[in-house]
């Protein structure tokens, strides 16, 4: 799912290879600005072609595609036998794994853009029809809705972020929620600004959010309340945090990269990449980042002392996040290649 897991952490289980090479290369139809799930030996990837697709890892054979109604630009969440997506059509909709074939599908007013989380037998998905919407995995019956309060041109972008006790999700017109997830009742609201376009990473008692007013929070996850606001100044801030040793770290759209400390936002390092990103880092477990541009360039940083250990080129922008999995790293251009490297 987007963000590895609810609490958005971007850290896979599996190390980030040294110095892959291209393994397979897939082609599927239409633009792809989601990231892919790796799940065993699959890899879920959904695009504007109105299709998913299921590829083996090993080979990137196609194992099965369905077709939906409308464009995809949410990153597959799955779990169990169940591969769940949102489309432009406001449709939420669950697959099985192995066959592709359509479980459910439930209606939202408007559409899906938010990628969806599963946590505990429940999805948890924003529309842009304002709403936060919690749905039962297995029926597909809605749970709750949470109408959040922006204007109706406004909506939910970003994919939301889960505790064992709450749901929290940012809105385009800068309103930061909490709701509890069994209920969907209210709990508390943060103003941030401007628009949330990124998920959370929630760690210990802490969200850390990126906002499209140029600023990085640290919101007290009970309560709210700002711990710490840090300006970027002229750059936006781009991704959802990842947090290594007490450091997050965070692209800007520029190619610049940054180190926060989490403690007090201070900024403490700098890199610059030269060239656009539209999402952030994914970890091994060797605590080794990798980042891509909208050239196709991937660049992996030893996220222990900051320092280049490898960079490589793929013929197309990049503008959907990464994975890594133990089969290596999934890098999609926006044509449509699916890549594989190891």
């Amino acid at each position: 799912m987007a963000g590895q897991n609810p609490q958005h952490t971007m850290h896979s289980s599996a190390p980030a290879p040294s110095n892959p090479h291209v393994i397979w290369q897939t082609q599927i139809d239409g633009a792809v600005y989601a990231g892919p799930a790796i799940v065993g030996h699959t890899v879920y990837v959904a695009g504007h072609g109105k299709r998913v697709w299921a590829l083996n890892a090993a080979t990137g054979s196609v194992r099965w595609k369905q077709e939906l109604g409308e464009a995809i630009s949410t990153t597959p969440a799955v779990t169990g036998n169940t591969v769940v997506v949102g489309a432009k059509d406001g449709i939420l909709t669950a697959l099985d794994t192995q066959r592709g074939t359509i479980k459910w599908q439930t209606k939202t007013d408007k559409k899906i853009v938010s990628s969806p989380i599963i946590d505990q037998g429940t999805i948890f998905v924003g529309s842009n029809d304002l709403h936060l919407y919690a749905v039962d995995l297995a029926s597909g019956k809605i749970h709750w809705r949470y109408l959040t309060h922006g204007y109706k041109y406004s909506g939910l972008f970003s994919s939301p972020t889960a505790d064992r006790e709450r749901v929290y999700v940012g809105t385009k017109d800068g309103e930061f929620y909490a709701v509890y997830r069994d209920s969907g009742k209210f709990i508390w609201k943060r103003d941030v600004g401007s628009s949330v376009y990124r998920a959370a990473l929630l760690a210990g008692e802490h969200l850390y959010i990126s906002s499209y007013n140029r600023r990085v929070y640290a919101l007290d996850r009970t309560n709210g309340a700002v711990v710490w606001r840090t300006s970027l100044l002229d750059d936006w801030p781009m991704g959802t945090p990842v947090l290594v040793n007490g450091m997050l770290y965070l692209p800007s759209r520029s190619g610049k990269l940054y180190g926060i400390n989490a403690t007090n936002g201070k900024i403490e390092w700098r890199d610059d990449l030269g060239v656009s990103v539209q999402h952030g880092f994914v970890v091994g477990s060797n605590q080794v980042g990798v980042i891509a541009t909208v050239d196709g360039e991937l660049f992996a940083i030893n996220l222990q002392n900051q320092q280049r250990l490898w960079q490589k080129t793929l013929p197309g922008a990049i503008k959907a996040p990464l994975a890594i999995s133990s089969h290596g790293i999934v890098a999609i251009t926006e044509d449509g290649v699916v890549t594989l490297l190891r």
